[in-house]
């Protein structure tokens, strides 16, 4: 079965494109093109500054202005597979995932499966070359669609409704029948990035025993959703009041008290693999 896989060039992407590849052979990844991760190492080489990725990497990152992003999040749920793209991985860059290059592409490699984390919404015409196509969404979906679902949860003191969910692509935002869903485990000392880099190590796991039963050609049972029963969001609703409000949480330890006294006490169902 070929497997393309669709993705942004951030650590996360990264490392599920690289564990993949590392399980199933991936034929193709298509990435979108914000420069990032090596592209923007070799850029920042090319004016003269020296020393290893993992040195300009930590440079880029600890200097951030979100103080949250961490490589020891990276190493600790990645490895070392987030760092780079492996090599032996046939690429694609294009600004638009959606374009006729990238369509033409896919109707050549005709997959079996497309796998996406991270880029912008997938059109029809592209979901229609590949026989199925998955994506893992950083959310408990129906309960959390949409952007910035961590975020959400936690403004939502609905800290035990944070999760990880694979779907099938589909014209609604986050909507599409759900084959597996993952809770995170989350500590007192967690932030947004060190939950959303556990959700991404939680989906590839749950995405690699989903093809485990593809090759073994048994049935993936999926479950349509209700989207009664949960919210959709939009980047732009989390504005800067709001994500004053997430900074307040990691930057003052309150996680720990939501953890205590979370406004939903309930651990919504979700879908087992």
């Amino acid at each position: 079965m070929k497997i393309v896989c669709m993705i942004r060039n951030n650590p996360a992407q990264v490392y599920f494109l690289n564990r993949i590849n590392q399980k199933y052979k991936i034929s193709l990844a298509i990435i979108e093109s914000p420069l990032t991760g090596i592209g923007l190492i070799k850029k920042i080489r090319q004016k003269g500054v020296k020393g290893s990725v993992e040195d300009i990497l930590n440079r880029l990152l600890n200097g951030s202005k979100n103080k949250h992003l961490r490589i020891s999040d990276y190493n600790k749920y990645f490895g070392s597979q987030w760092k780079l793209i492996n090599n032996n991985i046939p690429l694609l860059t294009t600004q638009d995932i959606n374009s006729p290059e990238v369509y033409g592409l896919l109707l050549k490699e005709s997959p079996g499966l497309i796998l996406n984390h991270g880029t912008s919404l997938v059109k029809g015409q592209i979901l229609d070359t590949a026989s199925l196509a998955l994506n893992l969404h950083w959310g408990l979906s129906p309960y959390y669609r949409g952007a910035y679902c961590t975020e959400w949860a936690l403004l939502n003191r609905d800290p035990y409704n944070i999760g990880v969910t694979i779907h099938k692509l589909s014209k609604e935002i986050d909507g599409g029948d759900i084959i597996a869903q993952k809770r995170a485990v989350l500590g007192p000392a967690d932030t947004v990035h060190s939950i959303n880099m556990q959700l991404t190590n939680l989906g590839v796991e749950l995405i690699i025993k989903a093809i485990e039963r593809i090759e073994a050609s048994e049935e993936l049972n999926f479950r349509k959703q209700d989207y009664s029963l949960g919210i959709m969001t939009r980047a732009r609703q989390l504005d800067r009041r709001l994500l004053k409000q997430v900074k307040r949480i990691e930057g003052k330890g309150l996680l720990k008290a939501i953890l205590e006294n979370p406004a939903r006490k309930q651990k919504l169902p979700i879908v087992e693999l």
